[in-house]
Order: structure tokens, then sequence, then C-alpha cells
């Protein structure tokens, strides 16, 4: 693995903001209808950048669209409607289908002993970002859902401080809390609080806990390295001045009162667009994401296995999850790296294989099974796919794209394996390649965006899946390599970084039986969390599946050659 980089709080990779001061010298109330963009030359641009006639439809129905307007700058989207992607997630959680993901971060340093630096990184990092602190409203004047900022946010809104809890680093983090992260009911629309919230565990450790609608598992690894950067950043005396003009004064007495966003007060921060709507940057739903060709691989099973295991028992949201994780360290994972590197395939390609021969008991040997690996669209993202008001978070140096920008992922058909083979690595790999790199995906959800209500929560489309086969087999969602940089903020304090992520989700009744979710960093190497439906075995030999993280980690070491006991 790479050594961590350091970064010198007074160099020129070091977070600083100086050189944006004065350049925001107005902004209108976006709440009063003077500042309205009513459809002229601004609208006009948006919807031709459309490029499928669906969300032409879709936003041309839309009244107006509220923006900022400095003079001599840049437009900057304060609120946007709902897209018809993001509906679905809403749907989904107004249903009791899925609750949150999450993640939890090991930090190097005491969070807890200096609350005011603490208040005033969260503080920055929400103007900078202010999707953090949006809602989802309905307006059923005009028929839309809208993606807005709440009007007060407080300390005790977004974080909740529980000293109780594990810390300080290098424990694992428990199962409970993972639990509690992802299958609690945290958050709600149509209210004044935002989608988003921090736990401090102990004195080092922050959970950070999302509601889908407006964030995608991306996010869950954003926040943490963005909330990093931002301690360092305010931990730095000499960026105090460039705070104060450019995120206020803070206040002398920290508590869970104390405003951390104040819309009406803190308007003239936000300098930063929401992120755009996933539609904007890819193909109409029309399109078909195989372009109909008969031969493309999530068509056909394998041959010999005509039928998908139907999974171990029918859809129900009376159920329980677990969620069981390990960790493969940074001197084996770097091996690991290594050999997939040598046969040119990605690891998440690798683990897919693995994870079928791990789970072959499970399987059986009569059936194929289905496994999906989640895509992040935000690789289609560029300046001349969105209108202008967009393109200043696009273009900006180290901004962090947070949004909803994930696919499901396109089904592979896996046959009962009894032995491992890199031939077959490669061949899934060559599957996943094709479809990173499709910008039709929205193609596969073509009935939702033709049929479902902007309104409405969608009922018969998630109802009828209870008491029916889950979707897949298995789901993976590999969010990558974390960037944990070690931030050098003066030679009488300790340098800020992480040392380990974590990252969890929730599981939807009716999607698939096992999930595989995955984050990497410098010091922390692999972490897994596998989760399951753990409310019955009844439908298997076992009483429990708490062998089978150790067994899929251990194959994963065996197949790239790595000792175990290393």
């Amino acid at each position: 693995m790479p050594d961590l980089m350091h970064i010198s709080a007074d160099s020129a990779q070091a977070p600083h903001i100086s050189q944006e001061i004065g350049k925001i010298t107005f902004i209108s109330d976006i709440r009063d209808d003077s500042a309205i963009v009513k459809p002229g030359p601004i609208l006009s641009d948006i919807l031709l950048c459309f490029s499928s006639s669906l969300s032409i439809l879709f936003f041309s129905s839309i009244p107006s669209f509220r923006i900022r307007s400095p003079p001599m700058c840049e437009h900057v989207v304060i609120e946007r409607p709902l897209g018809a992607g993001e509906n679905f997630f809403r749907c989904r959680t107004e249903l009791g289908f899925y609750y949150n993901f999450a993640s939890v971060a090991a930090y190097s340093r005491d969070l807890t002993q200096d609350v005011s630096l603490l208040y005033r990184a969260l503080r920055k990092s929400v103007l900078d970002y202010h999707l953090l602190v949006c809602n989802v409203f309905q307006d059923t004047a005009k028929g839309i859902q809208v993606v807005r900022p709440v009007d007060v946010v407080t300390l005790g809104d977004v974080v909740r401080f529980e000293p109780w809890s594990f810390s300080p680093s290098n424990t694992p983090v428990p199962e409970k809390c993972l639990h509690d992260l992802c299958r609690e009911s945290l958050f709600n629309f149509n209210v004044e609080k935002p989608l988003f919230k921090m736990f401090v565990y102990g004195t080092h450790d922050v959970g950070a806990s999302f509601e889908h609608t407006l964030f995608d598992g991306v996010v869950a690894m954003y926040f943490q390295e963005i909330l990093l950067e931002n301690l360092a950043f305010c931990d730095d005396a000499s960026n105090n001045s460039a705070y104060l003009d450019m995120y206020g004064a803070v206040p002398e007495n920290i508590d869970s009162s104390t405003i951390v966003f104040d819309y009406n007060a803190d308007k003239q921060y936000l300098r930063n667009s929401l992120p755009p709507p996933l539609e904007m940057v890819m193909q109409d739903p029309s399109v078909d994401y195989s372009d109909n060709d008969p031969h493309h691989y999530s068509k056909h099973p394998p041959a010999g296995f005509p039928e998908k295991w139907p999974g171990r028992f029918p859809a129900t949201k009376d159920m329980t999850v677990a969620f069981k994780s390990f960790n493969i360290p940074p001197h084996q994972f770097g091996q690991i790296l290594k050999k997939c590197k040598e046969n040119k395939v990605t690891f998440t390609s690798y683990l897919n294989c693995i994870q079928a021969l791990a789970l072959n008991p499970i399987y059986g040997d009569k059936h194929h099974s289905s496994s999906v690996v989640a895509i992040t669209l935000r690789r289609f993202l560029s300046p001349n796919k969105v209108p202008p008001e967009y393109r200043n978070i696009l273009t900006k140096d180290g901004y962090r794209i947070l949004g909803m920008y994930a696919n499901m992922g396109v089904p592979e058909f896996i046959a009962p394996l009894k032995h491992f083979s890199w031939d077959y690595v490669r061949e899934i790999h060559a599957n996943s390649a094709q479809s990173v790199k499709n910008d039709k995906l929205l193609n596969m959800r073509k009935q939702w965006y033709d049929e479902a209500s902007v309104i409405g929560d969608n009922r018969g489309f998630f109802d009828p899946a209870i008491g029916k086969n889950k979707a897949d087999s298995v789901k993976i969602s590999n969010l990558g390599l974390a960037r944990f940089p070690i931030y050098e903020v003066g030679s009488n304090k300790q340098p800020w970084t992480i040392h380990d992520i974590v990252f969890a989700q929730d599981l939807a009744p009716n999607a698939s039986e096992f999930v595989f979710n995955l984050v990497s960093s410098p010091k922390g190497g692999l972490n897994v969390v596998m989760s399951y439906f753990d409310h019955r075995f009844d439908d298997s030999e076992h009483e429990n599946f708490d062998m089978y993280p150790n067994i899929v980690k251990n194959m994963i070491l065996e197949h790239a050659g790595v000792d175990v006991q290393s």
C-alpha cells in the first residue's frame, strides 16, 4: 500500500480558500419570488442541456428554478426539483424498504477536546456542501418535490455525542454500532431537519449516517475526507481571517443548541451549487442499455443452469440484518491488489468470483446465482453536459461531488462454482468493464421513468415485491480507496489524519440476500462488511452464518497467494 501523503498546512495542497474572498458580493433571497428565475434564457439553457426527452418533459413542467444570482459571477443553484432517480429512493424510504447507509472513521486526535474546532469544521463543511443541510419538501401546488436547505440547523440536530461508545481508535467497530447507523429510522422528509447525522463515539471515532435520496454510498467516504480536511484547516490559526470572511464569526459558547446553519443569515456564504440530477448526464431511459444486443451477458444464464437461485426465503419487511465485518491489513491487501493487477482485473471482480465460491454451499448446485456490482454514475459528469449553474462545482479543484449517482448494477449470472479460476475472474471483469462505461443504464429502470408519480409514494412499484423472490443473490458496493492525507498543523500539535474507515448500509428486503460493502484506506487496509438477513436459518443446515465472513476472507487471501498467517 502507498504511504500516506504528508501535507503541510501552508503548502499548495493544504486546505485553503483565501483566493475566493470577495468573489461573492450579493445574494438574493431564494424564498422570495423576486429571486425566482422565470422561464427565459437561463431555464431555456437548462432545458436544452437535457439529452432525454423524458427529462425535458419532467423539468419543463416546473414553473421556476431557484438560484442565487450575484452580479459578475456564475449562478449558484441553492435549491432544485428532485430528480426522477432520486424520487425512487424517496419512495423506497417512505415505504420502509430501506433506512440508511453509513461510515465510521477513526481520527488521529480527540474530537471532544475542542468542541469549538469541531463546530467550525462542521460549519465549513455544510456551507461548502449545503446538500448536507437539505431535505426534500413536497410542493403540492406545483406538483413537484423540492430539494432545499432547511431553515435552521443546530449542533444537536446533526451531531450526537456518545462518550460511552468505543474509542480510542484501533478498536473494531461493533456490529451494534453499524446496525444502529443503518437500521434505525433517523430521518423524515418534509421537515426542517437535514437528511444527514454525525455521531462522535468516545473520543476519536466519527460515524456519519445518510438517507439515500440525496446521497449515495460514495458520500459516506467523501464526508470523512471533507471533515478531516476542514478540521486541519480550522486548526491552523493562519486561516482564522479567511474563515471569518468566508463563514462568519464563531459563537463563544457552543452546546447542542448552538446554530450551525441559519438559512437567512448564512445564504450569503453559499457559493457552491447543489449537485445536478443524474438524468442530466445520462442517455434517455428509452435507449436500451444493451444496444439491443441479444447476446449481452445479462440476458443469458450459464449453460446447464437456466434457473436462478430463488433465494433463502421470500422477501419480507419483518426481518433483521447482520453486519459482520472483517479486515485485511495494508500489507496483505497490497499483495492482493498486485495479484489482481498481474491478472488485469479489479479487486471487485476478484471478490465477485470469490463470493460465489465461498457461498456455494448456500446457493447450491442446481441454480445459477445473480450478482450485481453497484456503479457510480459520477464518471459521466462533465462541464459540457450540465447547465452553466452546475459547472462551478465540476471544475473546482479538489471539490467533491456529493449527491445521488448510484446505479444498482447489471446482473452477472454465475454457475455453481467449485474451483477458482483467474480466467473466470477475467470474464467477470470484462463484463463489468463494459457496464461501468455504459451511459444508458437508466434504461434498466425505464418503467419507473415512464410511470412513477413525482408526488405519490408509488407503492405499486414496491409492495408487490413482498412475498416474492429477491431480485439478486448478492450485491457488492466498493467505495475504493479513501484519501486521508496527514495534515501538519503546527509544530506543537499532533497532525490530523484518519487511521481507518468502515462502510455499511441497510438491506432492502426485496433486493439481494447478501451485501458486501467495501472501503479501503492506506493505514487501515481493506474493511469489508458482509450483511445478510439473520432472523431465520431454517432454510439451511446452519444455526447462523457467522463462519462465512471468515471463509470469504481466507479465500480472498488464499487464491491471491497470500499467506493467511502473514
